[in-house]
C-alpha cells in the first residue's frame, strides 16, 4: 500500500522559514568579505602588510573548515535552531569587536571565534530547510539560500567601503556587527518557525526517557563520513570550489595578460559572472522542482561550462561578447548548487543531515585554500590561458564525482 503524500503546507509558512534562514546566510557571506573590503584602508591606517591582513582571513577560513564537521554532528544531536542563533550572534559580535579591540592581535583572536561561528551556517541552514520546507519546494529553497549568500558577498564592499570612507574603519565594523545582531534578534523572536519535527521528536523522547528507535541514525555519526558516498561529496565540493575559485579570483589578471580588452570590461565580465550565478541559482532550483530530474540539469550545465571556459581561454573575444559569455557561464554554474544540495539531502542517513552537510561544506573552504597555490603558480610561470583550461578540466572532474555519488544513491 502506497503511503500518502505529505500534505502541502501553505506557501507562506515555507516562505517564512526560507526568509529567516536566508537572512542568516546573507550575513555569513557578508562577514566573509568585511575584512578584504577594507584592506586598503587598514593597510594605510595601521601600517600592516597585506600578508598580515590576509592572515586574518586565513585564520577565519581555516577555523571554519576545521569546525564544520563537529558542528554538523552537534546539530544532529541537539537540533539546528539554537546553534544557528548562537553562531549568528557570535559571528556578528566578533565583527563588532574588530571595531573595539584596537589591536591586530585582538583581531586575530576574534577571527578564531568568528571562523568557528561561521561553521554553524551550512549544517544548521540545510537541516532546517530540509526539515521544514515541503519537498516539492526544496529545490527553490536551496537556490534562494545560495542567492542570499551571493548577495552577502556582493553587498559587503558596497556597504563597508562608504562606511569606512565617511566614518572610519572602526565605525564601519561596529555598524556591520550591529546589523547582524539585529538579524539575530529577529531569529530569536521567530525561533518557533525554525523548530523541525526531528527536534520535537528528540525532546519528546527525552521527556519520556525513552531510548531512540533503532536505526542508522543511532550509530556514531562520524562513521558515515568514511563511506564512499560522503567522500565523493566532499571531493565534489573541493573540486568545484577550485574550478569556480580560478574564475572568481584569477580571471581578471589572466585575461589582462593575453587579451586586448580593457581591464574595466574584463572586471565587468566577472561581475556578470557573479550576477549570472544568482540568476542560475533561482532557475536551477525551479527547474529541479518542476522537472524532478535534477541530474539532467547538472549534466547539461557542467558540460557547457567546461566548453565555454575552455573557449574563453582560447579565443580573444570582443568585450561585449566576453561579458555575455561570462554571464551565461555564471548562470549555468549557479544551476549546479541546488542540484548539489538535493543530492546531499538524498544521501544523508536519517538524523545525520547536519553532519553530512557540515562535512561536505568543509570542502568549500579546503578548495578555496588550495586554489591560490595552483592558479598562482600558473600565472607566475606565464600560463594565463591555463587558468581557464584548468578550470574547465576541474569542472569535468567534478562531474565525474557527481556521477559516482549518484550511483551510490541508486544502490
Amino acid at each position: 500500500m502506497t503511503a500518502p503524500a505529505t500534505p502541502l503546507p501553505p506557501f507562506s509558512r515555507d516562505a517564512r522559514v526560507i526568509g529567516l534562514v536566508g537572512a542568516a546566510h546573507f550575513f555569513s557571506h557578508f562577514y566573509q568579505l568585511v575584512l578584504p573590503s577594507l584592506f586598503v584602508f587598514m593597510a594605510e591606517s595601521t601600517g600592516r602588510s597585506y600578508v598580515e591582513l590576509g592572515l586574518l582571513v586565513t585564520v577565519f577560513s581555516t577555523m571554519s573548515a576545521v569546525a564544520q564537521t563537529p558542528v554538523g554532528i552537534m546539530v544532529d544531536k541537539i537540533g539546528a535552531r539554537w546553534p544557528l542563533i548562537i553562531g549568528s550572534a557570535v559571528l556578528a559580535g566578533s565583527v563588532l569587536g574588530y571595531g573595539l579591540v584596537g589591536s591586530y592581535e585582538g583581531m586575530l583572536a576574534l577571527a578564531v571565534f568568528g571562523g568557528i561561528a561561521n561553521a554553524i551556517y551550512h549544517p544548521a541552514d540545510f537541516s532546517i530547510l530540509a526539515g521544514k520546507v515541503h519537498e516539492t519546494r526544496l529545490g527553490r529553497a536551496f537556490s534562494l539560500h545560495s542567492v542570499s549568500g551571493n548577495m552577502g558577498w556582493a553587498l559587503a564592499p558596497v556597504i563597508m567601503v562608504p562606511l569606512a570612507s565617511l566614518y572610519g574603519i572602526d565605525t564601519a565594523f561596529i555598524v556591520a556587527g550591529c546589523m547582524g545582531l539585529a538579524t539575530t534578534a529577529v531569529l530569536v523572536l521567530q525561533v518557533g518557525h525554525l523548530d523541525t519535527d526531528t527536534n520535537r521528536e528528540k525532546r519528546e523522547r527525552r521527556k519520556a526517557k525513552a531510548p531512540p528507535a533503532a536505526s542508522a541514525a543511532a550509530e556514531p555519526s562520524w562513521k558515515f563520513l568514511l563511506s564512499r558516498a560522503a567522500l565523493l561529496l566532499l571531493a565534489f565540493q573541493i573540486i568545484h570550489a577550485m574550478a569556480f575559485g580560478g574564475i572568481r579570483n584569477f580571471s581578471v589578471a589572466a585575461l589582462s595578460a593575453f587579451t586586448s580588452n580593457p581591464t574595466e570590461w574584463i572586471a565587468a565580465a566577472l561581475t556578470g559572472y557573479l550576477i549570472g550565478a544568482s540568476v542560475g541559482n533561482l532557475a536551477g532550483g525551479i527547474a529541479a522542482d518542476k522537472t524532478g530530474k535534477p541530474q539532467i540539469i547538472f549534466y547539461f550545465s557542467i558540460l557547457t561550462i567546461a566548453a565555454m571556459t575552455a573557449l574563453i581561454g582560447t579565443v580573444d573575444m570582443p568585450a561585449v561578447v566576453l561579458v555575455i559569455v561570462f554571464f551565461i557561464a555564471g548562470a549555468l554554474n549557479g544551476t549546479l548548487l541546488p542540484v548539489r544540495d538535493l543530492l546531499v539531502r538524498a544521501l544523508a542517513p536519517k538524523g545525520q543531515m547536519g553532519t553530512l552537510y557540515g562535512f561536505t561544506s568543509s570542502g568549500l573552504s579546503l578548495g578555496n585554500a588550495i586554489t591560490p597555490l595552483i592558479y598562482g603558480w600558473l600565472m607566475d610561470h606565464g600560463s594565463p590561458r591555463w587558468i581557464f583550461y584548468a578550470s574547465g578540466l576541474l569542472m569535468l572532474l567534478a562531474l565525474a564525482t557527481y556521477v559516482e555519488a549518484r550511483n551510490e544513491q541508486a544502490k
